[in-house]
């Protein structure tokens, strides 16, 4: 039997709300051939199923919960239930999902279907900049260390380099598979396990440090069982097309001094000092060129084939806000971005979000800007100065319907 002619059989069980059998026909098609997931109506309930598993877990956030529930301009301020939403599911989803359908939150799904998760670690691949913000700037700072806590799901952080180019941090990538990087917590590993099973998941620039891993090193291919790009650089950045500009011609100099002005240059949330370990394999200009529009898209031109044909699938998320719901350091870039795409996450465009391939399955637009949905609420002292650094976004939510998504659809055990 064909793809097609299965997926409209479990099309009409989903229309007629029998969702176990089309969680064990997805599983069927995925598990075995993860090809499948090429198929439009499989991108598709991938994509609710996803959607769906979050907002099962974001409903246990009482903080997200009460935040989603209040009009969006009395968020800080105390309500009476009167003037709350008063369904949880339909809260979150109106402020945190971007464009979900109300069929979408009425939807009575089960729970996760999957027996246990034992086999499987996550390796987290952060971005430019990982902890040069501020000290806990790393994606899911708090999430990954309270999924390891409550459920014993494991996660490596691949130690990648905060500022060089993709090739050369492919190398943290290599040393996460021996087991060597950091923990949940940020912690060097001290005694190095090496993973059986993984899952990769790249924030911002970790999407294409990952993708260049990938492309160059297929002895780890087999062990790698899906992607998650998380606001992912795939595309390249336009603000990296005009910083690059700015510094191509600048001196190469590795010194304290020299780098910490820079990087303040580059971003001006920065602190005024920041700490700067590795200092002799910074290359702030490999780096940016790396995320330039240009070198991206021709990556993606040159090896959209290849990714395309391997049986490793990839989950998108991508990030949608406006000019004023970032911070006051970002306003002028969403602003120059929203002529681009209004759905720009201050940082990315939706097109630069995403890996251009058949193997690519969009699961979600959060309604954040790109900091808001891997980083923790900024420091006081930086909140002081600027809105829109609280961070609301339900991270933990999910980083818990990725791990079930896969375990679900058969992909990790």
């Amino acid at each position: 039997m064909q793809i097609t002619e299965l997926t409209a059989d479990l099309a009409k069980h989903e229309e007629a709300k029998d969702y176990l059998a089309v969680i064990e026909g997805v599983r069927g098609l995925v598990s075995v051939k993860p090809q499948s997931v090429k198929d439009p109506w499989i991108k598709g309930w991938i994509g609710r199923r996803w959607r769906d598993l979050f907002l099962q877990e974001a409903v246990n956030d009482t903080r997200a919960v009460e935040y989603a529930s209040k009009p969006s301009l009395l968020s800080a301020v105390p309500l009476p239930s009167m003037l709350k939403k008063s369904n949880p599911r339909q809260a979150l989803a109106e402020r945190f999902l971007k464009d979900a359908p109300a069929s979408e939150w009425q939807a009575e799904m089960p729970p996760a279907q999957f027996d246990s998760i034992e086999n499987t670690t996550l390796l987290l691949c952060g971005g430019l900049l990982t902890g040069l913000l501020h000290p806990d700037a790393h994606a899911f700072p708090v999430e990954a260390n309270k999924l390891y806590e409550q459920r014993g799901w494991r996660t490596i952080r691949a130690d990648v380099h905060p500022m060089r180019s993709c090739q050369a941090n492919e190398a943290d990538i290599e040393a996460a598979f021996r087991g060597e990087g950091l923990d949940a917590r940020m912690q060097p590993i001290e005694y190095p396990e090496p993973p059986d099973k993984v899952f990769l998941l790249g924030y911002s620039k970790g999407t294409p440090d990952i993708l260049s891993f990938i492309l160059n090193h297929p002895e780890y291919h087999d062990q790698i069982k899906g992607v998650f790009t998380w606001a992912g650089a795939a595309g390249g950045s336009y603000t990296a097309d005009g910083i690059y500009g700015q510094i191509k011609d600048l001196p190469t100099e590795r010194s304290y001094e020299y780098l910490s002005t820079l990087l303040g240059v580059i971003s001006g949330a920065m602190l005024d000092r920041v700490g700067l370990r590795r200092l002799d394999e910074y290359d702030v200009k490999g780096a940016i060129n790396d995320l330039r529009t240009e070198v991206r898209e021709a990556f993606n031109r040159a090896n959209a084939e290849f990714f395309d044909n391997l049986d490793i699938p990839i989950f998108a998320l991508t990030a949608a806000t406006t000019p004023l719901e970032v911070p006051n350091v970002q306003f002028m870039d969403a602003v120059r971005l929203s002529s681009y795409d209004a759905n720009n996450d201050m940082q990315l465009t939706q097109k630069q979000s995403l890996v251009p391939i058949g193997m690519n399955t969009h699961v979600a637009m959060a309604h954040a800007h790109h900091w808001d949905v891997a980083y923790a609420p900024f420091p006081l002292a930086m909140r002081a100065a600027s809105p829109n650094l609280d961070h609301w976004w339900p991270r933990y939510a999910a980083l818990v319907a990725c791990w079930e998504l896969l375990a679900e659809l058969g992909l990790i055990d």
